[in-house]
């Protein structure tokens, strides 16, 4: 039995998963290690704090792996997996979705419908237009980094989805106009 059957895939086992699991293939890895010994990238470790030295054009960062030795750097990339949170997302698209009423987990999941990949409203009726998936919605599949022509639990969801948006726009394409009043 696969581990991600036995144990219930909420936020932490995502993130947890995705911190072991995740990262550029082999070869870019290879390079990204490469240019660490070469002390063109400098690894900060877990809990980074990061002050900017607008005067001097810096960024001065501190890990808590390494507290009181700094690094300063003329450019940054942050790299972190952020919790999943509709409530407080950046993104005008999600947060026009939380806002007109579609419901989330405590955990800050989008709620989709398992059989079709709908989003669930607040009445818990799935909106009849509105379809989402990936990682961040609770019909997310256990397995990570599926590749092709794996039979993969995600390419399966996508599919039942992708027949469910077809349909509806081939009924809604099939309808006769309505009538014009005059």
């Amino acid at each position: 039995m696969r581990l991600s059957r036995r144990l219930d895939p909420d936020p932490w086992w995502h993130g947890f998963f995705s911190y072991l699991a995740s990262g550029p293939p082999g070869p870019r890895l290879r390079q990204l290690l490469a240019l660490s010994r070469a002390g063109v990238v400098r690894f900060l470790g877990p809990r980074v704090t990061v002050e900017t030295d607008e005067e001097r054009g810096l960024f001065r960062a501190e890990s808590a792996a390494l507290p009181g030795e700094w690094t300063e750097t003329r450019a940054l990339v942050e790299a972190r997996i952020p919790e999943p949170t509709l409530e407080l997302t950046r993104s005008p698209l999600l947060r026009a979705l939380y806002e007109e009423g579609s419901r989330t987990t405590a955990g800050g999941l989008l709620v989709v419908d398992p059989v079709d990949g709908r989003i669930v409203e607040h009445d818990g009726r799935p909106h009849p237009r509105r379809f989402a998936l990936g990682p961040h919605t609770t019909t997310r599949a256990g397995s990570g980094f599926t590749r092709p022509r794996t039979g993969g639990i995600a390419f399966g969801q996508n599919d039942v989805t992708a027949r469910a948006v077809l349909t509806l726009l081939r009924e809604r394409a099939c309808r006769p106009p309505a009538p014009l009043s005059v």
